[in-house]
Order: C-alpha cells, then structure tokens, then sequence
C-alpha cells in the first residue's frame, strides 16, 4: 500500500489517505483473526494521480483512489480472495 510523500507538494498517496487507509486495513485485519496476511507501507507505485493506490500479491490485482471507506472491501480481498471491484485499476506500464 503506497504511504508516499513528496517534497514538492504534488499528488502523492501518503499524504492523500495512504498512512491512514493502511492503518485501517491492518487493524481490521487483526480485529478478524488474519495474522497470516501481510500489508506492508511502500514508496511510491506510479499511478500518484490515482492515489491512494494499493496492489495484492500473489493475485497482482491493482487498486486506485482508495479512501478508508475502502478498507472493508480490501480487508475481504485479502482474507477471502475476492476483489474489491469498485476500485480495481490496470496496472501502470508494462509490468512483465
């Protein structure tokens, strides 16, 4: 999950919801008995104008414009498998 900060003042997904969207995420992951899921905080992704922006391995699903009202349906994705459709974006750029 992109925690980023830029110097400059653009767009970036820390200061845009990241810090507190993974905070969420992670407590509630805790609070439903998931200690075998990891979500860890990165530097930035690419997509900035898209942030916050979060992508799911193994499953390589992408996602964009992220907001704490998010967290549920990131947290089912994690536990349960299942996207969280309404947020899902194409990954930036040629990834292969």
């Amino acid at each position: 999950m992109c925690t980023n900060a830029r110097a400059s003042g653009k767009p970036a997904c820390g200061p845009g919801g990241g810090e507190a969207l993974i905070a969420l995420v992670q407590r509630r992951l805790l609070e439903r008995g998931a200690t075998n899921v990891l979500v860890t905080p990165c530097g930035c992704l690419g997509p900035c104008f898209d942030g916050p922006t979060a992508v799911v391995y193994p499953d390589g699903v992408w996602y964009g414009g992220l907001s704490t009202d998010d967290a549920a349906g990131i947290v089912d994705h994690l536990i349960d498998g299942i996207p969280h459709a309404a947020k899902v974006m194409e990954p930036p750029g040629d990834l292969s």
